[in-house]
């Protein structure tokens, strides 16, 4: 390498350290862009890994069929994973499966969550909507600020999901706070305390679950939950299987609408010229939930590894090595999105990878998409005057844009 090959090398290497190793940025995406100038198939050298950036790379390379999960085999690196039942339980999970045991669960998973399911939530998600908008106005009756995070992005989706599941919503507070802790080690590096907390939330996740999988036996009802046991059961899938479904499904189901609600929010409240359009022409929702799910990328990443050399763009990716699809840089990729980080609701320049894509493309998005589609047009209508009441609480999560607070002013 010249002096200045070795420099931009270098500033990619520090780049990556900065998004990967904690404690983790704010805004992430200065380091994106620095990835993607020194080079959009980056070859790590400190951390062992490569990383993809480029929107085009990307959707080429989680398409092709011999690749399989990174994140299994991230998880299986750790010599003593098969003694803490966090990570048992989520390389069970359908994200963490290779085929054939991917295509197995998936197709039986898509047999019970159908569209036409899904369909059949729409008025629950309008009156779960109309319910937690009710509840906000009248907490801002009297001038007080509200945190969208506690009093609506973390509540609705979890509401939603238990419905689906067939859950008191009572019950599924106390588990996402679980779910939340077990999550952690989602990302494959973590403190051994994160360790610890994650191991104690799985063990009560899977007690619960075990215990309403047998009641579902005893005394069938109409929900999803009682639909996955039906197609579990005959050997279809073995009981820790069913249970990582079931709570892949719980997590997935919170986890990307509450960032959605959090982050697209304020995303509208920093680009107020979009926001004041939504509010005055509702057939935009479409396309702004489709730029919401773009500008608020919920998932960092997707991670592969090869299996025989591949060549992505320009550069060929030796066999045996582990591959970051940075999703999030790709959302903000200047080659595929002009203008890349200003939100534009009416924004129409192909499709985002907020969903992934390739076989495990998010076959749950279309239930996000219902759930934004519904709750933001009330909320901009509810509400003519939204502003955030002081400053909010970002959290520091790898790659991503996450609020913990999102206090508002709400003016009728």
């Amino acid at each position: 390498m010249t002096t200045e090959a070795t420099d931009r090398h270098q500033q990619a290497e520090e780049a990556l350290m900065g998004l990967i190793m904690p404690p983790h940025p704010i805004d992430p995406f200065p380091f994106y862009e620095t990835l993607q100038s020194v080079n959009r198939v980056h070859n790590s050298t400190a951390l062992g890994v490569w990383a993809l950036t480029g929107h085009a790379e990307i959707t080429e390379f989680l398409k092709r069929p011999d690749v399989h999960s990174g994140a299994r085999i991230a998880g299986q690196m750790r010599p003593d994973w098969a003694d803490h039942s966090s990570l048992r339980l989520y390389l069970k999970s359908m994200v963490t499966l290779n085929q054939p045991d991917h295509g197995r669960v998936r197709v039986l998973a898509s047999r019970v969550f159908t569209p036409k399911r899904i369909q059949t939530m729409q008025p629950a998600v309008e009156r779960l909507t109309r319910n937690l908008i009710d509840g906000l106005a009248e907490r801002a009756a009297g001038g007080e600020a509200v945190d969208l995070v506690e009093h609506l992005a973390t509540p609705f989706p979890v509401a939603v999901i238990c419905e689906m599941l067939g859950m008191p919503f009572e019950d599924g507070e106390r588990l996402w706070a679980l779910a939340d802790d077990w999550s952690q080690v989602f990302a494959g590096m973590f403190p051994e305390e994160v360790l610890a907390t994650a191991d104690a939330a799985a063990d009560e996740l899977s007690a619960y679950f075990r215990g309403e999988i047998e009641a579902r036996r005893a005394n069938p009802r109409e929900d999803l939950l009682t639909g996955l046991v039906k197609e579990s059961d005959g050997g279809r899938l073995d009981e820790d299987e069913l249970i990582a479904l079931i709570l892949f499904l719980f997590t997935a189901g919170f986890s990307a609408t509450t960032n959605l609600i959090a982050a697209g929010m304020a995303g509208l409240l920093d680009h107020p010229d979009e926001l004041t359009r939504w509010r005055e022409d509702s057939t935009i929702t479409p396309s702004a939930v489709e730029e919401l799910l773009r500008y608020s990328t919920h998932n960092t990443a997707s991670s592969r590894f090869t299996t025989q050399p591949v060549t992505v763009g320009d550069t060929e990716i030796p066999e045996g090595v582990l591959v970051l699809a940075l999703l999030a840089a790709a959302n903000r990729d200047p080659l595929r999105f002009p203008d890349p980080h200003r939100l534009i609701l009416t924004r129409d320049d192909g499709p985002h990878l907020s969903l992934s894509a390739g076989a495990h493309y998010c076959f749950g998005g279309t239930l996000a998409k219902m759930e934004a589609a519904a709750l933001f047009p009330a909320l901009l209508d509810t509400f003519p005057k939204i502003e955030l009441a002081s400053e909010p609480e970002r959290r520091g999560v790898m790659g991503l844009t996450s609020y913990a607070t999102l206090p508002l002013s709400l003016g009728r």
